[in-house]
């Protein structure tokens, strides 16, 4: 660690931690709303001096739930960001230095670790068992989900000395991939490059480090990538709900396709009730996907299309869409084999039928004929 690590302090920043959750098929906004003293989010801005078609489709509104000590006794605040496709994003938030006493670029690795080791998603998920039950009329099929997903992230708002981005990539490297990585220890150069690999930048004096659990962003404007970055770990949230539900029913669907029925009238349908929840679970589970793929429009901003690009790329998601494809692909298989099989027994039947009919007509044909 150089001279220059050690005098560096951070005079402003902030420390995020998010938790997301899911709570149900859909949340009515509108309903939330009149619940509660909710503020819809604020749409996304124009820093970066691009066209205005970066807003959410549907806006998920903000809930203060008040102030924690829950991190080393640090006075902090706690947000709900409500979203409507049935997700809550849990968001802790702590000052990274006060006014009058700055803190120490270098003590920022032991903080990480600290907040990592922390395992605040017990008292996240007590916050969204209370939220849940104030906004329950506005969940549509309402249930907390065993799954969270967590992400940090360092906000470095201004430093006790002018820095460009380059500067601090340079002479900051081993702290900045310690945070990331939440260890203290000093890492392997190998390790520091693939840590800060992901580096965006808009101007000189600004840098996003995006990580698989962690970023860091440099910025004084700093409100629409952390916006992004928050959106984007309710989708890895999301994507992981999907994908473990999809998984469920295929399972439970598991030699249904073999199974023979007994005996199938011309009229009725065998397999009717997985016939239609297949059909249910396929149109529901596409819907969702949908909508939280579209939840918000990065088109003409290619600054923020690159940061939410970069932390796809970290977070997999091509991985866990193509694993939902690939289950809805099945579903939709099973669907059709089911349906397949159902024409066959009824077609089947009616032959049968008829040629019970024909050979009645011939019985009674010869037996007419004998009188």
């Amino acid at each position: 660690m150089n001279d220059h690590s050690v005098s560096l302090e951070i005079q402003q920043g902030q420390l995020v931690a998010f938790f997301a959750f899911d709570i149900g098929y859909e949340v009515s906004l509108e309903k939330v709303s009149r619940l509660l003293a909710s503020n819809p989010k604020q749409p996304l801005s124009r820093k970066k001096q691009n066209p205005n078609y970066l807003q959410y489709t549907q806006v998920p509104h903000v809930l203060s739930l008040g102030e924690s000590q829950v991190f080393d006794h640090w006075p902090g605040e706690i947000e709900a960001t409500i979203f409507g496709f049935g997700a809550v994003s849990i968001a802790y938030r702590w000052a990274l230095s006060g006014q009058n006493a700055p803190l120490g670029f270098s003590e920022l690795p032991g903080i990480s670790k600290r907040i990592y080791d922390c395992h605040l998603e017990h008292h996240a998920r007590e916050q969204v068992q209370g939220l849940m039950e104030r906004i329950r009329p506005a969940i549509t099929r309402p249930e907390l989900s065993d799954l969270v997903e967590d992400y940090y992230v360092f906000i470095l708002e201004r430093f006790s000395e002018p820095l460009t981005a380059d500067a601090l990539l340079k002479t900051q490297a081993d702290t900045l991939a310690q945070v990331l990585q939440f260890d203290t220890d000093h890492l392997s150069e190998a390790q520091r490059r693939e840590a800060l690999a992901k580096a965006i930048s808009y101007y000189d004096r600004d840098v996003v480090l995006i990580d698989w659990n962690a970023s860091i962003i440099y910025d004084a404007d700093y409100t629409d990538t952390l916006n992004v970055l928050e959106l984007l770990n309710v989708e890895l949230l999301e994507a992981r709900y999907l994908d473990a539900l999809l998984d469920k029913r295929i399972k439970n669907y598991e030699g249904l396709s073999q199974r023979q029925p007994a005996w199938v009238m011309p009229l009725s349908i065998p397999f009717r009730q997985s016939i239609n929840e297949l059909a249910e679970l396929r149109i529901e589970s596409a819907v969702l996907a949908e909508r939280v793929d579209n939840s918000l429009k990065l088109i003409g901003d290619l600054y923020l299309a690159r940061v939410y690009s970069a932390a796809s790329e970290q977070f997999y998601m091509p991985t866990w869409d193509a694993s939902i494809s690939r289950k809805l692909d099945i579903i939709g298989n099973l669907y059709q084999l089911l349906t397949d099989r159902v024409n066959s027994y009824q077609a089947q039947m009616l032959e049968v039928i008829i040629i019970i009919l024909i050979l009645i007509e011939i019985f009674l044909s010869l037996y007419h004929g004998k009188l």
